[in-house]
Formats: C-alpha cells, structure tokens, sequence
C-alpha cells in the first residue's frame, strides 16, 4: 500500500471517529436534555395544580367537588399548564390531551379518591396543603412509563438527522481525506521521481516548489544534493581528463625518445638514457602524487603523530634546498622563532614543505628572493612563506589548491609541474587540524600563509 493510500485511510478514518462521536454526543445529549425537561416542566405543572387544588379544597371543605365532576380535575390540569403547551404538544415536546388520566388525587391518608387504580411505580407525589394541614396527595407516575407517540417520533425525527449528518460528514471525510492525502503526499512523489532520475545520472534537472514547510525544505536540500552531484561529477570528468593529459605528455616523449633510438635517428648515448630517465623519474612523481592525492580524499592517508620541533624541521629543509636556491639566483630570507614544539606527522610535513619549496623554486623568476616567518600567534603556529614575481591573477587564487589547476601564465608547464603540489598540502594541513591560504606577496609573488595549533591542540 502505497503512502498516498495510508494516509488518505488515516485521515478517513480519523475523521470518521470524529464525526461519529460528535452525532453521538449529540443525540444523547439531546435526548437527556429533552427528558429533564419534560420531566421538570411536569413537575412543576403538577405542583402548580396542587396548590390551585389546595385552593378549591379550602373553599370546598372537602373533594366531594372532584369526585362528583372527574372532568373538572382535566380543566385544572390544563389550566395549571405553561401558556405554549399546546404549542409544544404539536411540536412533540408536551403532554397530549389526555396526560391527567396518569394524576391520582390521594386524600390526607393517601386513600385513592380519583386516578388509575393501579398507576405504575410513582416517581412524584405532591402534598396538597390547606393552613398548613395536608389535605390530600398528587402522584404522577415514572415519565418512562408514559411516553406517549409524540415523543417517540420527535425522537425519530432526531435520530433520523443524526443519520443524516452522519452520512454527509462520511462524505466530507472522504472528500477532505483524499485532498490532503494528494496535496501531502504530491511533493513527496516529485522527490520520487526526482531522485530516480538522479540515480539514473541525470543531475541537470531541479525541483520547483513554493511550500516553506518541511517538504519545501527538502526538496530545497534535494535540489542542493543534485548541485553538489553534477559539481562532482564535472569535477570527476575533469579529473579524468587532466590525468589522462598529465600522463600523456611524459609517454609521448618517452614514446619518441625510444623510437628515435630505434629507428636509429638518435644514438643510444649516456645523454640519452639520462633524458629517459628524467622522463621516467618525473612520471614516477606524478604517480605518486596521483597516489597521495586520492588517499588524502579518501581519508586513507596515514599520519603518525609525534611531538617535533617544527623550528628545527624547517630549519634542516631550508639547508637541504640552499644550494638548489643559489644555482637559480633565488636568496632566501628566514625568520623562525624557535623552539615551536607541535603534535605533527614529521613526514607529511617535510613533504608539505618539500612541495611548498619546489613550488617557489619552480616559479620564482631568477635572482628573485624568498622570505619565510615563522612565529607563534594566539595559540597557534604561523608560517608564511612569500616569493617574489611573477604573481598570479586575482581569480586564481581560490584555484590554487585545485586539483590538476595551473596558472597558464608565466607560471606555466616549463617547470614540469602537475599542479598537485598545493593540493596534496592542502590535504596534509586540514589533517593536521591547520588550514593553509594563498595570497598576493608584498614581493610580487605568491604569498602561502600556513597556520597550524600549537602542542595538545590537534584535532
């Protein structure tokens, strides 16, 4: 059964309880009401004919009156009566015409004078009073035993519209219940529908919707859920493509190479052989890359943290690069404040800073400079590293931790690079409970700001 079924029978039946307890209610209330009020009303008519019978018994000195003129008991009776008796008679809620025969006149020692001979069990029995002395006795009988034809069928005439009403709120239950089974349950099935298309990879499409309840804001998050899936995929295409083209250019010279040497064109020579090995050697690189870059996404890359003096780790990277440095013309300037003790994993950053500077030396002009800082600030280390030109545009700096991203500018593929470097470093820093930002250097270059927390601050 589907959901659109549960709910419209949910609601069907909900408000078909409803509609029955409140016809329910309604009768039996009615009903009570209406018998408390006759009775009362009989009550009182039968109190007010005992005090006009007290009356006549004090003019009389006796019932002599009543027995020889039984009519006459009637007349009083219905004189004692409300002024829309006879209204309410049509209209079956009074007494008929002949309500006295049910009364029996009693005398002081409650001796029958006048009445049935054997009414029915006796609810009420009025004194008939004269100075204060009880001359006489008025019983009327238990008003369930004698509901008269009037009764019952305005009783029917009720019951009769509770079955109506019945019947109409069973039809508007029905009606409701299958509008808002269909207005609830339409959303979900656009999501349905909207979320097979995009198992199926059709990203492109989005749900329109005006609700600003819960199912609006779920069909906004659905609709948010396909953006993120079509960035991904695109992302992922774009990926494959970049691969596909970094790998490309390292075979195809490594292809020509070979068949140069083949086919005789080129001698094999030390030279030659040292050519295919820098080719293989930086395939090898971007391999590994590859590699460390898909483990970081994967958060499969491992990290065994130890507490190490970050001071003294930069302090041993920058000598190993110094010479490489000086044969480009490149000064380095440091400042690093030390001792700076963190909770790191020694190798990833070594290969942190190993892509960092690689990345300077890579695209840093001849005779240009270097400066790296490093200093503590609010709890957390700092270390920032700036070179000089050339820089990069305003709209690729948000790029440059991108994979595969380059600036194709005077920072271009001459180098080699892959464009991995930031990215891979990225991963490193966001392990480490850092984050690492891109800027434009005071020096004409790229200015790399990296910040990660001091000792027992690791994430």
């Amino acid at each position: 059964m589907g959901i659109r079924n549960k709910l419209f029978l949910i609601f069907l039946a909900t408000f078909l309880v409803l509609t029955l307890a409140a016809s329910g209610f309604y009768y039996l209330s009615f009903v009570r009401s209406l018998r408390t009020y006759l009775d009362e009303r009989q009550q009182a008519q039968v109190e007010r004919l005992a005090d006009h019978l007290g009356t006549l018994y004090a003019q009389q000195g006796n019932w002599r009156f009543l027995q020889e003129d039984p009519r006459r008991l009637k007349r009083l009776y219905w004189l004692a009566g409300d002024r829309d008796e006879e209204r309410d008679s049509r209209d079956g809620k009074g007494r008929d015409k002949d309500d006295h025969r049910h009364l029996q006149l009693l005398d002081a020692h409650k001796r029958r004078l006048l009445g049935p001979p054997a009414p029915p069990k006796f609810r009420l029995e009025i004194p008939i009073a004269f100075n204060n002395r009880v001359v006489g006795f008025l019983t009327y009988p238990d008003q369930e035993a004698i509901r008269d034809k009037l009764d019952q069928r305005f009783m029917g005439r009720q019951l009769r519209f509770v079955v109506w009403m019945l019947c109409v709120g069973t039809g508007l239950s029905l009606l409701v219940s299958w509008l808002l089974a269909r207005h609830l349950v339409a959303p979900i099935l656009a999501l349905s529908r909207y979320t097979h298309d995009l198992k199926e990879g059709h990203y492109g499409a989005r749900l329109t919707t005006a609700r600003r309840d819960e199912l609006g804001t779920l069909t906004q998050q659905v609709n948010q859920l396909a953006e993120r899936l079509e960035q991904g995929q695109q992302a992922r295409q774009r990926w494959f493509s970049d691969i596909a083209h970094e790998l490309r250019t390292p075979l195809a010279i490594l292809r020509g190479e070979l068949e140069a040497i083949t086919d005789g064109v080129r001698p094999l020579t030390p030279e030659a052989i040292r050519a295919l090995e820098s080719e293989v050697a930086q395939l090898t690189h971007l391999i590994n890359d590859l590699h460390d870059l898909a483990l970081a996404d994967g958060g499969n890359l491992r990290y065994q943290f130890h507490r190490v003096d970050l001071a003294s780790l930069l302090e041993d990277t920058l000598e190993s690069y110094q010479g490489t440095f000086e044969q480009h013309g490149i000064q380095i300037r440091s400042d690093i404040s030390g001792p700076a003790p963190l909770d790191l994993d020694p190798i990833r950053i070594r290969q942190l800073l190993d892509n960092l500077l690689q990345n300077s030396l890579k695209y840093t002009a001849e005779n240009g400079s270097l400066e790296i800082s490093l200093r503590a600030s609010q709890g957390q280390w700092q270390l920032v590293l700036q070179d000089s030109a050339p820089g990069v545009p305003d709209e690729a700096l948000p790029r440059l931790f991108d994979h595969l991203y380059r600036v194709e500018s005077s920072r271009n593929r001459r180098t080699g690079g892959a464009g991995l470097g930031l990215a891979i470093c990225q991963r490193i820093v966001e392990a480490h409970g850092g984050t690492i930002e891109a800027a434009h250097s005071a020096l004409g270059g790229l200015r790399i700001t990296l910040v990660l927390p001091q000792a027992g601050r690791t994430p």
